[in-house]
């Protein structure tokens, strides 16, 4: 943290921000308080709620509410960055480009907050508003991301370079690629089975989609197949974590593989996969207890963590893969200066 600048400390907070406000988001609906600011973009008519909020209780209210003004804030930050990024990385556009996307995207999850209020919890609506939340999270680490040099060879990693190392670090880059495709995928599904068939009415309760196979897992109620279409999505669901695990599983062999070894890189693909892991078995207890709302908000909240891993995981490798094929060094040129991680490798840029 010391030895980051400020623009990228800026950054860093912001990324963590989002994933504050994930898990806040996470809590105002398995919480019930969703729909307990009735009206938008005000609460209750103002800008801070008072008086009796009828069906709601007060902490309700107060969820919700704090949700919104993190989110305003947030929203605030984002427009500052990206306007800061183009002014002083107007020369890179890894790392002003994913910062002016956060604007259009920030705009739409606006429009998607408000319609998530006035339409009353919509499923595809809700689904769509944590969709986009996926999309703004991952474009502003990769702004933070692109801040660091992962082209420079660095003396912390120890392994030459390979026989075909720029071949090698492309089809890793596909690899991880098509990985956060698939851990994209298994986050907005998920969401769209808990809030399938729900409606404004149930509340904190789940709806018949997350709850189509009961208390049955890994199979729904004995089969692979089952009838009906709100059961159907739940274990399109369950064969999505199948695929999702067997691809960060062999990622995380792979990683290992790559010559040079990129220790930064490594550490993101083995955190994702630890992550999923315990989320696999989070998301079982979650069904073997009748979906108690903690384990739901926690569900969430390392999903984001995992999702934001494996994007910039995903970077990275594509990131590494064009440095080693543009570099067109010989290995012993690169073995002379160290191998890439680039994790500790910073770009040299004042602190302004």
């Amino acid at each position: 943290m010391a030895s980051m600048t400020r623009f990228q400390r800026v950054g860093l907070g912001l990324v963590i921000g989002l994933l504050v406000l994930t898990a806040l988001g996470g809590i105002v609906r398995v919480t019930g308080s969703g729909l307990a600011c009735p009206d938008w973009p005000g609460c209750y008519g103002a800008v801070i709620p008072t008086g009796d909020f009828g069906e709601f209780a007060a902490h309700q209210v107060w969820l919700e509410w704090t949700h919104r003004l993190v989110a305003a804030i947030l929203g605030l930050i984002i427009l500052g960055y990206a306007v800061v990024a183009w002014r002083r990385y107007r020369d890179r556009a890894r790392v002003w480009l994913p910062a002016a996307l956060t604007i259009p995207f920030l705009a739409l999850q606006v429009v998607l907050g408000g319609l998530t209020v006035t339409e009353r919890l919509e499923e595809l609506i809700v689904t769509l508003h944590l969709a986009t939340a996926m999309l703004i999270l991952m474009l502003a680490g990769f702004s933070w991301l692109g801040t660091f040099d992962w082209r420079v060879v660095t003396k912390l990693d120890e392994s030459p370079l390979g026989s075909d190392s720029p071949g090698q670090a492309r089809n890793y880059a596909r690899m991880a690629l098509i990985t956060a495709i698939l851990v994209y995928a298994v986050v907005v599904v998920g969401s769209y089975v808990t809030h399938v068939g729900a409606g404004p009415d149930a509340g904190a309760h789940v709806g018949p989609g997350g709850a189509a196979c009961g208390n049955n897992w890994p199979l729904c109620y004995g089969g692979l197949f089952p009838d009906g279409e709100y059961a159907q999505w739940n274990m399109g669901h369950r064969f999505l974590v199948l695929f999702g695990a067997i691809a960060l599983f062999a990622a995380s062999i792979g990683v290992v593989m790559l010559r040079p070894r990129a220790r930064s890189l490594t550490f993101m693909v083995h955190g994702a996969a630890t992550l999923y892991v315990a989320q696999i078995f989070i998301g079982a207890a979650m069904i073997w207890i009748n979906f108690d709302a903690w384990a739901r908000a926690l569900h969430l909240s390392m999903g984001s963590i995992t999702w934001l891993l494996v994007s910039g995981a995903a970077l990275v490798a594509i990131y590494r893969a064009g440095g080693l094929r543009a570099g067109g060094q010989r290995s012993s040129d690169l073995a002379a200066v160290g191998v890439a991680g680039a994790g500790a490798s910073v770009e040299s840029e004042g602190n302004g």
